[in-house]
């Protein structure tokens, strides 16, 4: 099977589509909220509350209600730090405040009496209670993932860790699927995605990256899988979410990139697996080939300093892997001459009518008669059966079956089973992606650009019997 995805990359036309395409705040989804509260419990109403984004320095303003609450909506996700400062009290400091993809936090303060010129800080570790939402669910962030060894570095294989996903996937290799074609995973063969999340079908789930829809329709799989050192959390929602995501029985698997900030980071990686590292399959006659290099480097930082920022990043895959056919069942080289003495007991049946009699007695040389017996146990004459000690002469043989039997492979375990890993999936895999961040008058649009080109040549698109009717399309 051969698949080659090509994508044309133009400077001039990559930033007019990111001027001219529509900008928006689809991933800022989620909220904080909480009470303000003296040191005996009484409501503080009216204090300045001010939360800030630590990354790039986006703040908003807000004053507690007569019942000393607070909320902010529309947030975008990355961490914050929420300032709270009333008359007569000190004033409150909290950061580390992570917030995640879709998640509604509470926190909640108690001021301390102002006696003295002192701030009262606190640093948040992890991640805040969801406690204002139904949604079940949970938020992996980057360091977690990146911390993970993960064998083709996918975020989709971290879904079944939640509670509630079944952690393997009933999809077959050779599977044939709605438009009689088999399934074709994103990035060259990565995982898609297709399990099943609180007992629903595995092609239920919905796949959303910075807000957008991103799951295909072919296979109900999703259709971008970003670099995993470009992912700043992922969140999956098993059950009871909110009507934003009432398209979907199935799981709600939320991807949320990093964005740039004031400052500059970046990082670089080069993952490594060699056949000299291997060892060799049991069942093999050899040791296959496995040379594997997966590369890349992720950069963010500003364009404009507390105002536009933007973040970038690249992976690379390279693959050379000799695919095992496990052992494979074969004609043994006595069966190959037409000697079916291991299998005689299969050789059952009769002649069925003068047309096949007089073909076969033309063939034979000798005469055939309607009704006779291919083989009996025992037979060793033409008397007895149409084939003799169960060996059937080439001379009967179709022309179809000459032509066929020199592309089955001979024997080489045992006298009927054949192994090899000769044959090499090939794969080349260029993936990368730009965000753009602003903070203006009017909140705060995001633009992200994704683009996948990869080429996979697989010996056995559909398993060890090769393409069938149902090849990838």
């Amino acid at each position: 099977m051969k698949m080659k995805f090509n994508f044309t990359f133009n400077l001039p036309v990559f930033l007019l589509a990111l001027i001219f395409c529509p900008w928006g705040r689809a991933d800022a989804s989620a909220g904080l909220a909480g009470t303000v509260v003296d040191p005996s419990g009484a409501v503080v109403p009216g204090a300045t509350v001010t939360l800030q984004n630590s990354g790039n320095g986006y703040q908003q303003n807000g004053v507690t209600g007569d019942d000393g609450s607070y909320s902010f909506a529309a947030l975008t996700p990355g961490n914050y730090q929420i300032r709270i400062q009333a008359p007569g009290f000190k004033p409150y400091l909290r950061s580390g405040i992570a917030v995640a993809e879709a998640a509604q936090l509470r926190v909640d303060a108690v001021l301390a009496l102002d006696s003295a010129s002192t701030i009262v800080e606190v640093s948040a570790e992890g991640s805040e209670a969801d406690l204002s939402s139904t949604q079940l669910g949970e938020t992996i962030a980057a360091k977690k993932m990146t911390s993970v060894p993960l064998n083709g570095r996918a975020y989709t294989d971290l879904l079944a860790l939640q509670a509630g996903v079944v952690p393997a996937s009933s999809r077959q290799p050779n599977a044939v699927l709605m438009s009689g074609c088999t399934s074709t995973s994103p990035s060259g063969d990565l995982n898609p995605g297709n399990i099943s999340v609180s007992g629903q079908r595995e092609t239920a789930n919905g796949f959303v990256v910075n807000g957008a829809n991103v799951e295909e329709t072919f296979n109900m799989g999703t259709a971008v899988v970003p670099n995993l050192d470009s992912i700043q959390d992922l969140r999956v929602l098993t059950s009871n979410f909110d009507a934003q995501y009432g398209n979907f029985s199935g799981g709600q698997v939320v991807v949320t990139t990093k964005s740039g900030t004031n400052q500059i980071h970046g990082s670089g990686f080069e993952f490594l697996r060699n056949t000299a590292l291997d060892a060799r399959n049991y069942f093999s006659q050899d040791r296959a080939t496995y040379d594997q290099n997966q590369f890349g480097a992720a950069l963010g930082g500003p364009i404009r300093k507390d105002k536009v920022f933007f973040f970038a990043d690249y992976q690379g895959t390279r693959l050379i892997q000799g695919i095992d056919t496990g052992l494979i069942t074969v004609p043994s080289i006595q069966d190959r001459s037409g000697n079916l003495g291991d299998l005689a007991s299969q050789l059952t049946g009769q002649v069925n009518g003068q047309a096949l009699a007089a073909s076969l007695s033309q063939r034979l040389g000798y005469t055939v008669t309607p009704g006779e017996s291919y083989y009996t146990s025992g037979c060793t004459s033409t008397a007895q059966c149409v084939f003799p000690n169960a060996v059937i002469p080439q001379s009967a043989w179709s022309g179809p079956a000459k032509n066929l039997l020199p592309y089955i492979p001979a024997p080489n375990q045992g006298s009927d089973l054949f192994s090899t890993s000769a044959q090499d999936k090939t794969l080349r895999d260029d993936k990368g992606a730009v965000r753009i961040d602003a903070n203006t008058r009017w909140g705060n649009p995001s633009a992200y650009y994704f683009v996948d080109d990869y080429y996979l040549n697989d010996p056995y698109p559909t398993g060890q019997g090769g393409a069938s009717a149902g090849a990838s399309c």
